[in-house]
């Protein structure tokens, strides 16, 4: 009978650490904001559940980082963006691959989200930035366990979350060429040898080698909630924009990553929403 309990309980932690490992892995790849680590000495706060059985069993969600950071629990938007992001491999579509992607706005707040959900995988991974806090929280989630970072909110360093490899946004410079998408206008934004020694990189690597991003022309077009901004982050926004670089406040409506290997990320905006209220709860990251 004590051999039979003991079996039990290592098989239950082994499957704990298994999960946490591959959950780890996924953050890795998508987000390197997302390293909380899912152990006691992790900050407790109103997203933490005990965690005494498989994750499978008891959904469990850490939020660690800044402790001068606050954030909600319950975001309220009023504007979706829903976006389809496609993986190729050469000319071939890599079946059941890619992401289902929302991107939330708020026209009475300055405050944005974007939610990814993997098809592969069944991973989640969510970006908050609310501007008037100055905060950000990033999460990924898998399995009905999940982690993530809230960071103080600094422009000249945000990466949101977004498909593809990480890395790339800060060095999107504007092309100058605009088109209308979904009725709105945008402008492409370009990033060349993303790599830092692209000489280094192997043709047969899955390594990010060029960023074309279709953005709106205006923050605030889909955006409203910007005009509720602090100054600080308008100036931060303005001086981007006369730099011509590309301020993370208002995602990409289209998007195409090139790697070196020939593989290639696509992404597209297959419908946007206005005019609807959702609140939307952190903890249903985890459902």
């Amino acid at each position: 009978m004590n051999k039979r309990v003991f079996l039990l309980g290592w098989l239950i932690l082994c499957s704990t650490v298994i999960q946490a490992q591959f959950l780890k892995k996924m953050k890795d790849k998508v987000r390197s904001l997302t390293t909380a680590r899912a152990d006691s000495s992790q900050e407790e706060g109103p997203y933490e559940l005990s965690n005494t059985k498989p994750a499978s069993d008891n959904p469990s969600l850490i939020i660690g980082g800044d402790e001068q950071v606050t954030i909600d629990s319950v975001f309220e938007f009023d504007i979706a963006v829903y976006q389809e992001m496609e993986a190729w491999q050469g000319n071939q579509p890599v079946i059941n691959g890619g992401e289902q992607i929302v991107i939330y706005y708020s026209s009475a707040a300055p405050r944005m989200a974007i939610h990814l959900l993997s098809r592969s995988t069944g991973a989640r991974y969510q970006f908050y930035a609310d501007f008037a806090k100055g905060s950000q929280l990033s999460i990924t989630a898998i399995h009905k366990t999940g982690s993530g970072t809230k960071e103080k909110l600094d422009l000249t360093t945000m990466e949101p979350i977004y498909p593809g490899e990480t890395g790339y946004l800060n060095q999107l410079v504007k092309t100058g060429a605009k088109k209308v998408i979904a009725g709105v206008a945008c402008e492409e934004y370009q990033a060349n040898n993303v790599q830092t020694d692209s000489s280094q990189v192997k043709v047969t690597s899955h390594a990010l080698i060029g960023a074309r991003v279709w953005v709106p022309l205006q923050p605030h077009t889909l955006f409203p909630g910007y005009a509720f901004m602090p100054d600080y982050y308008k100036d931060q926004i303005e001086s981007m924009l006369i730099a011509g670089s590309y301020p993370p406040v208002a995602m990409p409506l289209e998007m195409l990553l090139e790697y070196s290997n020939g593989d290639k990320v696509i992404t597209y905006t297959t419908d946007i929403v206005s005019g609807e209220n959702r609140a939307v709860r952190i903890m249903d990251v985890i459902k």
